[in-house]
């Protein structure tokens, strides 16, 4: 009976102190062509130069605010700490009829490391949703 007690505590205890990480409530996909219902699933991270970069912002969760601003910038890979410059930031207006999700386009004409980021205008100090991707 002790061993048995001891073993379902064991268990209870790992199962307590090693939780599930909740899936993200908000992400950025990057699409080679525009995005539809038959391709959304086929995200690339990987880009060629001078080609357009379909994106599309997603939230489980209505988004609350009317305007959220995208910031794409430029990691430098010969620096090894920090080394970020910003290309550009755009305030968009999130349109009622796509209140969970947002999609654009872009061109990046050199090659390196970008990320883009995601920020409510109510607070522009944490991004809501980022994601990286390359340029070859």
């Amino acid at each position: 009976m002790k061993k048995l007690f001891s073993v379902l505590l064991i268990c209870l205890l790992a199962f307590s102190f090693t939780g599930c990480k909740k899936k993200g409530e908000t992400g950025v996909l990057f699409y080679s062509h525009p995005v539809t219902q038959d391709n959304v699933l086929h995200s690339s991270q990987t880009f060629e130069a001078g080609k357009r970069i379909y994106y599309l912002f997603y939230s489980q969760k209505k988004l609350k605010n009317e305007f959220i601003r995208v910031q794409l910038f430029k990691a430098a890979d010969n620096v090894p700490r920090g080394g970020y410059s910003v290309l550009w930031a755009n305030d968009h207006r999130v349109m009622r009829q796509n209140a969970f999700y947002y999609y654009d386009n872009f061109t990046v004409y050199q090659s390196g490391r970008y990320v883009l980021q995601v920020f409510s205008t109510d607070d522009i100090s944490k991004p809501i949703a980022w994601n990286y991707f390359y340029v070859k």
